[in-house]
């Protein structure tokens, strides 16, 4: 089993929740060498590609209070709903849909450990 199969064609996503977005986003480009990727760009969110590893990034989200260990993880799937629907067989008890604007549409999950993941679908382009 990959996740190819569970998933379809993904890419994965790992959300940090920060309260200086753009303080952030001169530390991750200047500390870690990450690359921008503004076509995400919102208000409240910048996300990086990280050189030479294809099908992964990190997104940086605004938030008001920001405690260690609220990370979420996320694979972004071109199909969000069947994405779902997989996890779901599986015996996965899966959140709802939630469209969060900008055509992006999340739904959130739990490992054993209570550990949040997320499912993304980016708007069709």
């Amino acid at each position: 089993m990959t996740l190819k199969n569970t998933f379809g064609e993904y890419s994965f996503v790992s959300k940090v929740d920060v309260t200086d977005l753009e303080a952030s986003v001169k530390w991750y480009t200047e500390k870690l060498g990450l690359v921008l990727e503004s076509k995400y760009d919102t208000p409240s969110w910048r996300q990086f590609s990280i050189p030479d590893i294809e099908r992964f990034a990190i997104g940086l989200n605004l938030s008001n209070s920001v405690e260690a260990g609220n990370t979420v993880s996320t694979f972004v799937v071109k199909d969000i709903v069947a994405a779902r629907q997989s996890l779901i067989e599986k015996g996965v008890e899966v959140g709802p849909i939630t469209d969060v604007g900008h055509g992006v549409q999340l739904s959130v999950f739990k490992d054993i450990d209570g550990n949040l993941l997320g499912l993304r679908q980016n708007p069709q382009s």
